[in-house]
C-alpha cells in the first residue's frame, strides 16, 4: 500500500520545508521509494482537513494516519522494525529527542532571523499575503529583514560550534553512518538551500562536508531537488 506524504508547497516546485524534508528523508531511509508527494499550500490546508488540525507534515499509511515529523519519524520506527533503524535504539531516540530540542530552539530561530525574507520569495504567489500576516504576528515586518544578515551571521555560525565539534570526530551525527539525528539538523540547512542561501554555511566549515555528504544520499535526492533562482 502506498504511503502518501502532505507537504508544504512553494514557488514552482521548490519546497522548503525543512519539517518536510525530515519526513522524506526518514521515508528514504527506511527504504521506502514508492510514497507519494501530495503539495499542500499554506493558505490552504483542505487536503488533509481528514486529519481534523492543520500541522505539516502528514503522513498517511493505509487507514492510519499521523502529523508532525518527530512523530512520523516514531511511527516509521516503530510500525516497521524490519527495515533499517531511524535510531538505532532506544536511548539514541531519547538522544535523538534533545537534538530535536535543540534544532528548534537554537537552529531553527536563527536562521530564521536570517533568511526570513528569502524564505517570502520562495512561497507561490497566491500564498504570500497569508505567509506575510502569519509570519509578521511573529516576526514583525517582512521587510526588515532584508538588511543586516551579514551582522547575524556571525552569531548563528557561533552558536552552531557543538555541531561542528562533533563533526569534526565523526562523519554523521548517527556516528559511522546518518541516522534520524542528522536529517532534523539536515532539514534546517536544506531549507537555506533550497531558499537559496546555501551561502550561510561557509565553504570550509566541517558543517558544509557534512552537508555535502548528506546531499548525496539515496542516489543525490535532496541534491537533485529544486532551488529557488537568485534574483
Amino acid at each position: 500500500m502506498t504511503i502518501t506524504v502532505y507537504e508544504l508547497d512553494g514557488i514552482g516546485d521548490v519546497r522548503f520545508s525543512p519539517f518536510c524534508w525530515r519526513t522524506l528523508l526518514a521515508l528514504k531511509h527506511k527504504g521506502f521509494d514508492d510514497f507519494e508527494r501530495v503539495p499542500v499550500s499554506f493558505r490552504d490546508r483542505s487536503p488533509i482537513a481528514f486529519s481534523n488540525q492543520e500541522r505539516i507534515p502528514v503522513l498517511v499509511d493505509g487507514d492510519h494516519w499521523v502529523n508532525d515529523s518527530w512523530d512520523i519519524a516514531c511511527y516509521l520506527e516503530d510500525a516497521y522494525p524490519d527495515r533499517p533503524s531511524l535510531f538505532g535504539g532506544d536511548m539514541a531516540r531519547a538522544e535523538a529527542r534533545f537534538i530535536n530540542a535543540w534544532t528548534q530552539q537554537i537552529q531553527n530561530p536563527g536562521l530564521i532571523n536570517i533568511i526570513l525574507w528569502d524564505a517570502f520569495m520562495a512561497v507561490g504567489p497566491a500564498d504570500r499575503d497569508w505567509w506575510r500576516e502569519d509570519r509578521e504576528k511573529r516576526f514583525g515586518k517582512i521587510e526588515a529583514y532584508r538588511q543586516g544578515k551579514e551582522e547575524k551571521l556571525g552569531p548563528w555560525r557561533q552558536s552552531l560550534e557543538p555541531l561542528r565539534t562533533t563533526l569534526r570526530a565523526q562523519p554523521y551525527l548517527g556516528g559511522e553512518a546518518p541516522a534520524y539525528a542528522d536529517y532534523i539538523v539536515f532539514g534546517t540547512f536544506l531549507f537555506a538551500r533550497f531558499v537559496n542561501r546555501y551561502d550561510v554555511i561557509e565553504p570550509a566549515d566541517p558543517i558544509r562536508d557534512w552537508c555535502e555528504r548528506l546531499l548525496d544520499l539515496f542516489g543525490g535526492y535532496t541534491r537533485s531537488a529544486p532551488i529557488l533562482e537568485a534574483g
